[in-house]
């Protein structure tokens, strides 16, 4: 492995075959332990994992080259060095299988490149077909349709010939973050060569350990009295662990590491915020991260908010509340960027201050426009008079001023206003903020003055300093007076702010950039997007917080921890939710998928317990608390307030509900892995509309979270449901996987299991990480839908979850409930299943008052009926 330089050409070098070769590095994969020999031990024991986990990523974009996002090419030319071409596509067909957007090329796409287009992965070894694999390296930024880029190719792929065959370009994956992740596993890099704090979780054994006691000293009375006022607002394992943090931080002699364990509805994301808000308040730059776009968004705005909350309690002398402190950064193709967080976001930003500081609309300009609007309005007018001699009705100067100072202030306040936001304040001294806000103020007043209805012409130019007032019939008026020392404080601080702002001016989008990452002193990116800041010029990091830290390979932390000068990590997780997925069986049982926060679990490393939850309702928390939590988390006041459930009571079953459905089948849909169970689709159907159905009676808002772990399921719910609730405002429905809702949170959520058969088999079901998740998500209502003999037969988790259901008298039969009992037959009918119902326990029949007895040798000829319809008949008869 040590031989191989890059990612990428590794991965160009595949064939087909190999890439669909389970087993082409299983011999190379060793286990990746808890402690390390060495830096370059540890480094080495990732490379082979990260290479056979992006083989397999590949090898399941292979099995959907159906579906995927293609393109026809129009030319490949050579781009210099062996193996770079410059390509030209058509338009791109999105692929049946791609989101709703339009598909578009990143750096890090993998392509195949092929004669022809193929309807499966097998027809590119047809005889005749060339093809080869192909990585965007570069795409133009003035290709508004990104159709062209350039691509690299492996040397040895074949020759002229053979590249001038290809017409097709078909996307399989983007692997940029992977690549990130070999380049921070690799000593020779440009990135930052910062391995202490690497070098202190190879073999930890005292890292739970406070700071010093040098710095213990210097750390009483240390947190503002506005930081002492948010902690206020927290609990204590909150106010606990924001302590036990800002104590480390401040250490200067030691790199120390928090662990900080927030299971479901602890919290974590708001003492996450706290923690930030404390951080900025003693100086720590610090970078937060998080391994999605969507976790990193969360926490960002919800620190925002913490700041709007905050905003009444800080003298700002009434000038806008400045952001230029923090900043998201990232792909804004992927991340669900909001009006509220625009703002923070280094796109947005940039493009505003680009404005600001252009010489020919930037904030010089403006007030050097403003400053000639003070000294010179008048011979402003007498170039309008002379340019408009025709006219026989020319404007009056009254009227001219009004429309000029409108003009020139509200850009001029426009610019200042922006600087404000997007800078740190730090880049104003006390003085230009107070001049600034005088500077407002006295703007204001100048506008009011112009509209006075005693104003005249005259008035208007003495007040400006136009004609002397010494020759004058009449004397200077009171507001002639207030507008003279308006216009001349304005033009004192006008020219006080022109010498005193030091801003630059005339710089393009690449320095601003810059500009804001290194002056910003909370960074919020994902952990794969913190590759950006090794190639930055910016002051070192403090501290590193990773929300969701259990769901990050360790590996790919590498990123983020080898930043320069870094000191401090704080990783922020729960180990008992669902870890980084990893698709990769030889990876999976390497443990690839561990993060740094599971390993250092693993060696009895303390965690800090945030222990009160205030999600869900009583009865739904009791069980995940019991069965993941030893019962250390304490249910909060509001949801033991009986106010908390009072809007749900008209619903037909309580806040935890087993519905026990006897009649459904599971089978895969397709060739793939994933099951479907139709007959618990109808239910959870059913149930949304009857859900439905006590909404309309309440007009309150609702939200209802269908669940499922398999995709299937999912897929078919989503289709049977349509858009039928897309326009009832207020009541909203979604339906998504367990790993899809990791971190979500709805009013009420049906949890369909699918498994139904009589061996108790429940597959991936069994993972108790994925079972916390799907049972976490409700606040207020959780139904779970399920063969209740399959799952307790199985042996795992859910054979305590049904026995503790049963033990509560939460358990409901489907079988007890008419509609739900037409509705299995209704199903079972479209399926030509209803041999299925000649079961003893079928949901059809157990509640009439005969009973049917079935000998085997009736079963048996009813079942080789070939007519469906007769079965029908027969049964309905």
């Amino acid at each position: 492995m040590g031989d191989e330089k890059d990612l990428g050409d590794i991965v160009l070098s595949w064939s087909i075959q190999q890439i669909a070769d389970d087993d082409l590095y299983r011999g190379k994969v060793e286990t990746i332990p808890c402690n390390f020999k060495s830096l370059e031990h540890y480094l080495e024991s990732y490379r082979a994992p990260l290479i056979e986990e992006t083989r397999s990523d590949l090898c399941s974009c292979l099995e959907l080259i159906n579906e995927a996002p293609s393109s026809k090419i129009l030319s490949m030319e050579v781009a210099g060095k062996s193996g770079l071409y410059y390509m030209d596509v058509d338009f791109w067909d999105n692929g049946a299988g791609f989101s709703a957007e339009a598909y578009t090329a990143r750096n890090g796409d993998i392509f195949i490149l092929s004669s022809s287009k193929p309807g499966a992965v097998e027809d590119l070894n047809r005889y005749g077909v060339t093809y080869c694999l192909a990585m965007v390296t570069e795409v133009s930024l003035d290709d508004e349709y990104q159709k062209g880029f350039r691509v690299k190719v492996a040397k040895d792929i074949g020759s002229e010939e053979d590249l001038s065959k290809l017409r097709h370009a078909i996307f399989l994956n983007n692997i940029m973050t992977n690549k990130r992740i070999w380049q921070a596993l690799s000593f020779d890099t440009e990135m930052d060569s910062n391995f202490r704090v690497i070098k202190s979780l190879l073999a930890p054994t005292n890292l739970g350990e406070d700071v010093c006691g040098i710095c213990v000293k210097q750390d009483e009375g240390c947190l503002p009295s506005l930081t002492e006022q948010l902690l206020s607002k927290l609990n204590q394992s909150q106010v606990d662990a924001v302590e036990s943090v800002i104590s480390a931080v401040r250490c200067r002699h030691r790199n120390l590491m928090k662990l900080i364990w927030g299971p479901p509805g602890t919290g974590k994301t708001k003492t996450v915020s706290a923690l930030l808000w404390a951080l900025a308040c003693v100086k720590c730059r610090t970078l937060t991260c998080a391994p999605t776009n969507v976790a990193v968004v969360g926490v960002c705005t919800r620190f925002l908010e913490i700041l709007k909350d905050f905003r009444e309690h800080i003298e700002e002398n009434a000038l806008p509340f400045s952001l230029g402190d923090v900043l998201l950064f990232g792909n804004k193709y992927n991340m669900d960027i909001t009006e509220d967080l625009q703002e923070v976001f280094l796109d947005f930003r940039v493009d505003e201050l680009v404005e600001c500081f252009s010489s020919l609309s930037g904030w010089k300009y403006r007030m050097a426009s403003m400053v000639s609007f003070f000294d010179d309005c008048a011979s402003l007018y007498d170039m309008l008079l002379d340019d408009d001699d025709e006219k026989s009705d020319p404007v009056s100067f009254l009227d001219f001023v009004k429309k000029q100072f409108d003009v020139t202030a509200v850009a001029l306040e426009r610019c200042i206003v922006n600087l404000c936001v997007h800078l740190p304040r730090s880049k104003f001294s006390h003085d230009s903020v107070t001049n600034i806000s005088t500077l407002f103020n006295m703007l204001k007043k100048f506008g009011t003055l112009l509209c006075d209805v005693n104003l005249t012409d005259e008035g208007l130019k003495r007040g400006l300093g136009c004609l002397s007032t010494e020759n004058s019939v009449c004397p200077q008026s009171s507001i002639e007076k207030e507008l003279d020392e308006a216009r001349s404080v304005c033009l004192k601080l006008l020219k006080d702010l022109q010498h005193s702002l030091n801003l630059p001016t005339g710089v393009d989008n690449n320095w601003v950039q810059r500009y804001c990452m290194r002056n910003a002193t909370l960074l919020f990116c994902t952990t794969s997007s913190s590759y950006r800041l090794h190639h930055m010029e910016i002051a070192p990091l403090d501290v590193l917080i990773v929300d969701e830290a259990a769901q990050v390979r360790e590996c790919e932390l590498v990123i983020p921890l080898r930043l320069h000068w870094l000191k401090h990590v704080v990783l922020v997780g729960d180990d008992c939710q669902l870890s980084a997925m990893v698709k990769s069986q030889v990876c999976k049982e390497a443990g690839f998928g561990t993060s740094l926060f599971g390993r250092l679990v693993m060696l009895k490393f303390e965690k800090h317990l945030l222990n009160i939850q205030y999600r869900m309702n009583p009865w739904i928390s009791l069980f995940p608390n019991a069965q993941f939590y030893e019962r250390k988390i304490l249910d909060g006041s509001n949801v033991l307030s009986p106010s908390y459930n009072k809007d749900y009571t008209c619903l037909p079953f309580g806040s935890y509900t087993f519905i026990n459905v006897t009649d459904g089948r599971e089978d895969r849909e397709g060739a793939g892995n994933s099951r479907r169970n139709m007959v618990e689709v109808a239910v959870v159907l059913h149930l949304i509309q009857t859900i439905f159905r006590c909404w309309k009676s309440t007009g309150q808002r609702l939200s209802v979270g269908v669940v499922s772990p398999y995709s299937s399921q999912v897929d078919t719910i989503k289709g049977k449901l349509g858009k039928k609730y897309d326009t009832c405002d207020g009541f909203h429905v979604r339906v998504k996987s367990v790993d899809g809702f990791q971190g979500e949170e709805d009013d009420i959520i049906i949890l369909s299991t699918v498994r139904s058969n009589g061996r108790g088999i429940v597959g991936f079901l069994a993972d108790n990480q994925r079972t916390n998740v799907a049972l976490t998500r409700a606040k207020h209502c959780l139904w779970i839908v399920g063969n209740s003999h399959t799952l307790y037969k199985s042996g795992t988790v859910w054979t305590d979850l049904v026995a503790d259901a049963q033990r509560r008298k939460c358990v409901f039969n489907a079988t007890n409930d008419a509609t739900i009992c037409k509705l299995v037959l209704q199903v079972k009918q479209e399926l030509d299943q209803l041999d299925d119902l000649l079961n003893a326990d079928s949901a059809v029949f157990s509640n009439t008052r005969w009973k049917v007895i079935v000998s085997d040798e009736f079963r048996k000829s009813f079942t080789k009926l070939k007519s469906s319809q007769l079965r029908r008949e027969i049964l309905q008869k």
